[in-house]
């Protein structure tokens, strides 16, 4: 009798600020809470899908969504001082990603203003992009998640996705809202990464952007282009080649590469 006394009384509670919870334990009022802290908005119903899977297949709780959101550069916003972000590599990966091509001068002017201006974030291009006609077809769906599988399998498992990995996250991007970073972060806690995988460390992390400088542009990185592309290093678990392909799509490449 008390422990059904204290579940009625956790429903009580989770209602009056606004959740709901289901049979599994998931608190939609703790997602809320948690965007409004962090991102100061309230999730999509995309984003909504994703972390409810995510606490009730994981056990995650409000704290856990919160540090998530938290450490996604996709959800890092241009105009919050992160100048360091280049908004046109941004919008040409999200293309590749999503679409398979490259940007059009439209798009690529459009998507720059709107993260320049106007506080989108590399996440806001990516499902401003799966909105529009052009990925509508279930082909254009499954090959945009399997670019995003793949290179995540090459990154940190240095292998290509068995089919059983593949069909698992590429139904978890198309139906339940997953991107990269989820699907790294995934790879990351595997069984097969703990066995085989070692966490790069700082000066590892700085080797890896000073060679991909020297490589591509042929000089040595500035302060913001070796703070943020060590946080990428380290935190997204970017390869060497992650770096490069960046510094490629940058302006500074294109400008002395016509």
């Amino acid at each position: 009798m008390r422990q059904i006394t204290g579940l009625l009384m956790a429903f009580v509670l989770s209602v009056a600020v606004g959740g709901s919870v289901s049979a599994q334990g998931y608190d939609e009022g703790a997602i809320r809470r948690a965007f409004q802290s962090v991102l100061h908005r309230d999730p999509n119903p995309v984003e909504l899908r994703r972390y409810r899977i995510l606490m009730e297949e994981n056990g995650w709780r409000e704290a856990d969504v919160r540090r998530d959101l938290s450490g996604r550069t996709d959800y890092q916003r241009y105009s919050s001082g992160a100048r360091g972000l280049q908004p046109n590599t941004v919008v040409r990966r999200a293309y590749q990603d999503i679409l398979g091509r490259n940007p059009d001068p439209e798009g690529l002017r459009t998507y720059r203003s709107k993260m320049i201006n106007e506080g989108w974030t590399e996440q806001d291009v990516r499902e401003a992009l799966r909105q529009s006609p052009e990925y509508a077809s279930t082909d254009r769906r499954s090959a945009s998640a399997d670019r995003i599988i793949q290179r995540a399998y090459r990154d940190i498992l240095h292998r290509e996705p068995d089919p059983s990995g593949l069909e698992t996250y590429r139904r978890n991007i198309i139906e339940n809202g997953w991107d990269e970073h989820d699907v790294r972060q995934a790879l990351l806690k595997s069984s097969e990464k703990r066995q085989t995988g070692q966490t790069i460390g700082d000066a590892q992390a700085a080797d890896i952007v000073r060679r991909a400088y020297l490589s591509v542009l042929n000089r040595e990185p500035d302060e913001n282009g070796m703070r943020d592309y060590k946080l990428r290093v380290v935190r997204d678990h970017w390869s060497e080649q992650d770096v490069v392909r960046a510094l490629r799509n940058s302006d500074e490449y294109r400008n002395t590469h016509r």
